[in-house]
């Protein structure tokens, strides 16, 4: 049978797995299954029931929004969040399902927004966030429309992906499962989130930024705890910073949790470490201080996987097991509480993306990698399992490229670790154009995950290159600590000496090279541009070009914590112009395509018409492509038919500059 090439189209017929949940008793595992539907233009999710054996149960079916399953501690219930996407607006509720057949019912019926959630042990009822939602009394007469207008005091008042913030703040909530009851737990103007539940069901903890100038001190969290019926709250003593995800240990006595200190600093160069704290209140301890990664780090991919992992105590409360991001890979450890030791325990070439553990002796695990987009594995008694095959129809018709690792020599020497993708029918006797692909973030990696884009410019005739300059994680805190204050400086070096090392390679025709990327990706891709002319062809999507106008990101406010201070201070302004693509523009001669969404808060779609004004006035070949409705991660979790068109812009533009 002849297989065929990757293509943009076949973003329809991938299925992707999202978030796994194991039964208490680890003999079964509830999960979800997402897939794009091109007619409808929407994602639909459906859950799932699988037991060790591999017999497969379809639970929920048909075109559903299903996020979040979860097991009753007694077993016998299966929860979800499930968003009513068929009528008007989207309404959230929390949904159950007997464990061994039955009709799902409805939970709750309130308008608002589910996070994340918790059974008691009890099972009788769920502790969650939830962030109600009033009706604007201003709104436009027809149904769906924007209110008439947002009167803003706040300067944190918009997000990326979210839009314009809503005056009310998710908090912890107590629901009767049985009557669907809800009661609030918390209070206040800040928010409150990441509930979790003590053993024996008595008492919350959660996180909570309670300061009174919070949108200076974003960064300034606390760990909270809190009787079940919303009584005597108090705050942990932790040091000063971020944190999230905290859990409860085995016995009830103390807390551990994500986080890291010096929360005046931003963009993450600096390792967040797992920590344990006595719920009483004594002193924070790191434990996982002698292992030089940041908690949880991740594995840049198109596939648009948002699962969130709480780390897991073994039962008898030795162990914590999280997924940790390393060279590329996303693996499983465990952490000896008491020594204080990180124990790898799974992952190798591959992506952890999601994990749960019964505290036992068994782990379900949602493992991608450079040829799979993602399956069920079960690893029990250390012996490892796949249980699950979605798109193995699909891979049986197609060729997929297989990445070829490539460690070079970067800046000051340091080992860089990159990526090759040749086309499916790649000829050693042939010349091929390369195209250099730059990770966003820019604290953030690329690795052993499953890339789309990727295989469908390789499926195209491209040779394709990807990799983890300065500043990636994975690689320890003073890599990553080499971009700070220094934007675009050693990651360029790093680029551009596996550039011409691979232009050494007789298949790579090095008058046919092209470079693209995403955010901080597309910030480099335009600072490239503007200080080499060796690329015959260059997309920016979703970039930054301008530091002193970047102010007007929804986090823009936060970046004088990242760097030297505020740009209208002394000698400051000179600062953030130097590290702006936009101060290079009449270097850039290279043909461009912008592409950028209209409603992207994170790099604000101004930056792109700044790129696009200028190099049309200095006469360069630039072109703009503007998705209406779409936030940063279009190109991740964006409406299936933008993703699809944003794909066939990018080929038809490189195609035209580096197709003989």
């Amino acid at each position: 049978m002849k297989r065929g090439y990757i293509k943009i189209q076949d973003l329809y017929r991938i299925k992707f797995l999202r978030e796994i949940a194991l039964s208490p008793c680890g003999n079964k595992i509830a999960y979800t299954v997402e897939w794009m539907d091109k007619k409808k233009n929407k994602y639909f999710s459906n859950l799932y029931l699988l037991t060790e054996d591999g017999k497969k149960h379809h639970f929920i079916r048909g075109n559903k929004d299903i996020k979040n399953p979860g097991w009753s501690p007694n077993g016998k219930y299966i929860s979800f969040i499930k968003t009513d996407i068929e009528k008007g607006e989207p309404k959230q509720s929390i949904w159950v399902i007997p464990a061994d057949g039955g009709e799902a019912y409805a939970v709750t019926d309130a308008k608002g927004f589910f996070g994340n959630y918790v059974w008691t042990s009890d099972s009788r009822y769920i502790i969650c966030e939830f962030t109600v939602k009033k009706e604007d009394k201003e709104r436009i007469p027809e149904k769906g429309k924007p209110p008439l207008y947002y009167h803003v005091k706040n300067m944190w008042y918009k997000l990326d992906g979210k839009g314009i913030l809503p005056e009310e703040k998710n908090h912890i909530w107590k629901v009767n499962a049985k009557t669907g009851k809800m009661r609030q737990l918390t209070f206040g103007k800040n928010g409150d989130a990441s509930p979790n539940l003590s053993p024996d069901g008595k008492k919350v903890v959660f996180v909570s930024n309670r300061q009174k100038s919070y949108e200076e001190r974003l960064q300034y969290d606390d760990i909270y705890v809190i009787d079940i019926n919303g009584k005597k709250e108090k705050k942990v003593k932790t040091p000063a910073g971020p944190k999230g995800l905290p859990v409860f240990s085995p016995d009830g006595r103390s807390i551990a949790y994500i986080g890291r200190e010096y929360p005046e600093q931003w963009f993450g160069w600096r390792n967040y470490y797992l920590w344990v704290v006595t719920v009483q209140g004594g002193r924070a301890v790191n434990i996982t201080k002698s292992f030089d990664r940041t908690i949880p780090g991740y594995v840049i991919d198109d596939l648009g996987n948002y699962a969130r992992n709480y780390p897991v105590f073994s039962e008898d409360g030795r162990f914590i097991y999280y997924n940790i991001a390393d060279n590329g890979d996303s693996k499983l450890y465990g952490i000896d509480v008491e020594k204080k030791k990180v124990i790898k325990v799974l992952g190798e070439n591959e992506t952890i993306y999601a994990f749960d553990h019964n505290g036992k002796n068994t782990f379900a695990l949602a493992i991608s990698n450079a040829v799979d987009p993602g399956n069920l594995y079960i690893l029990k008694d250390g012996k490892r399992k796949q249980l699950t095959d979605f798109n193995k129809g699909y891979f049986r018709t197609h060729r997929v490229a297989r990445p070829e690792e490539f460690r070079f020599k970067g800046d000051k020497g340091d080992k860089v670790q990159g990526w090759i993708l040749k086309p499916p029918n790649f000829n050693i006797k042939k010349k091929y154009p390369l195209v250099v692909q730059i990770h966003g973030g820019p604290y953030a990696a690329y690795g052993n995950s499953f890339f789309h884009e990727f295989q469908v410019l390789a499926a195209n005739g491209y040779v394709v290159f990807y990799s983890n300059p300065h500043g990636s994680e994975g690689y320890g805190e003073k890599f990553a600590k080499a971009l700070h204050n220094r934007w675009g400086i050693p990651d360029t070096k790093d680029i551009m000496k596996a550039v011409r090392l691979l232009t050494k390679r007789k298949y790579i025709d090095k008058k046919r090279m092209g470079v693209m990327g995403g955010s901080y990706g597309g910030f480099m891709t335009n600072w490239i541009i503007g200080h080499t002319n060796m690329f015959k062809v260059a997309v920016t999507m979703r970039s930054v070009v301008n530091m002193l106008s970047f102010f007007s990101s929804d986090f823009g406010f936060s970046l004088p914590k990242e760097f030297k201070g505020y740009w209208w201070e002394k000698k400051n302004f000179q600062f953030y112009w130097n590290m702006s693509p936009l101060k290079y523009i009449k270097n850039m001669k290279t043909p461009l395509l912008i592409i950028h969404s209209e409603q992207d808060y994170r790099c604000p779609i101004s930056q792109a018409e700044e790129l696009f004004v200028a190099l049309k006035l200095l006469k360069r070949d630039v072109e703009m492509v503007r998705f209406p409705l779409e936030p940063h991660g279009l190109s991740r979790h964006g409406s299936p038919r933008r993703r699809e068109k944003r794909l066939e812009f990018i080929l038809k533009f490189i195609n035209r500059y580096l197709k003989k």
